[in-house]
């Protein structure tokens, strides 16, 4: 290992320790960062990071690190990011780009960890890994010439869409002053993400009301009646956008949760919480670690899985050996292990 990837890691190390415990908060990432340092699979490969930048990716960058990579971070103002990891990592000798467009101008990359398709204009020799269902939509219907790993095609993604997004938007909410018990919540969309929101407010004692076309319930303007506050949770960009003056007049909280805007051009983003950007992105950790440590191995893990595509075109799954042995480090640490159950993982 050169000294300087070393001190990096120290770097990283340090700063992690006072929050996050590698035991109980991130055992995936911990075990994939051990593995790797003795194989070292990533050696000399560049490898753009394009996760949402929060004190919790840290632990991303470590494993790749431990692996070898050289990496450099791309963040987004479209996605949010915490102000004072930038300056850290250009503190420790990481390279930073601020935007698709300056990535690209640093590429060609080896492999590219896309969030939201943001970065699938960047040159990369093997591939892409897609965090986001809605990033998996674009490069479906974009097709780049390399193969895309689906990180949220897998059963481990459900970890972090129903627990850890749940989660998040619970705590978002009490941190802008809103709680919801007594409150009445209109969700849109009850995917693995919708699924979760409900399961936090209902928890938390609000009465959820879903609308979600593909399970037969549709929205009417009667639906807004004794609303207080209105998610959007459908993966879709744009999907509220019919139904923008109804939410306006409405009154109620507007609240984002897909990584893109789903309420559309006709809400401002004055009108919703953090600008129509994700709720819980306005948090120091937008999703607990320990229920997005899985995913972000997973996602690390991809490029492996692209180097076995040889290039190939096509959106790969991950397969059930991968994620079993992504499972099996979790539930080791045994912290999450009874709402793992509870989904049935």
């Amino acid at each position: 290992m050169t000294p300087d990837r070393a001190a990096q890691l120290q770097a990283i190390a340090a700063t992690l320790a006072p929050e996050l415990d590698p035991a109980r908060d991130y055992p995936a990432l911990a075990a994939q960062a051990q593995r790797w340092r003795e194989t070292r699979p990533l050696d000399r490969f560049r490898v753009l990071c394009g996760t949402p930048l929060f004190l919790n990716t840290l632990a991303q960058y470590a494993a790749l690190l431990e692996g070898g990579a050289d990496i450099t971070v791309v963040y987004s103002d479209e996605l949010g990011y915490d102000p004072a990891i930038p300056d850290f990592l250009a503190g420790i000798g990481i390279k930073l780009c601020h935007g698709a467009e300056e990535a690209a101008a640093s590429g060609p990359f080896d492999a590219v960890l896309d969030c939201s398709a943001l970065n699938r204009g960047v040159s990369s020799r093997f591939g892409y890994c897609e965090l986001t269902r809605s990033g998996v939509h674009v490069y479906e219907s974009d097709p780049p010439d390399k193969p895309v790993f689906a990180a949220d095609s897998g059963r481990i993604k459900s970890i972090e869409t129903v627990l850890g997004t749940g989660d998040g938007c619970l705590r978002g909410l009490r941190h802008i002053g809103i709680d919801p018990a007594g409150k009445t919540a209109l969700l849109f969309g009850h995917g693995r993400v919708g699924r979760g929101i409900e399961y936090s407010l209902t928890h938390a004692g609000a009465t959820v009301r879903i609308v979600d076309p593909a399970q037969g319930r549709v929205f009417t303007p009667a639906l807004l009646n004794g609303t207080d506050i209105v998610v959007s949770a459908t993966g879709i960009r744009d999907a509220l956008a019919p139904f923008a003056q109804l939410l306006l007049d409405s009154g109620a909280l507007l609240v984002n949760m897909g990584a893109d805007d789903e309420f559309g051009p006709g809400v401002p983003p004055d009108r919703a919480v953090n600008g129509k950007r994700p709720v819980n992105f306005m948090l120091p950790e937008p999703t607990s670690t320990r229920y997005i440590d899985p995913t972000l191995a997973l996602h690390n893990a991809g490029i492996l899985e692209l180097f076995l595509c040889s290039g190939r075109p096509g959106i790969l799954v991950p397969p059930e050996s991968l994620e079993e042995s992504i499972l099996a480090d979790v539930r080791a640490a045994g912290v999450i292990n009874a709402e793992i159950d509870a989904l049935g993982l």
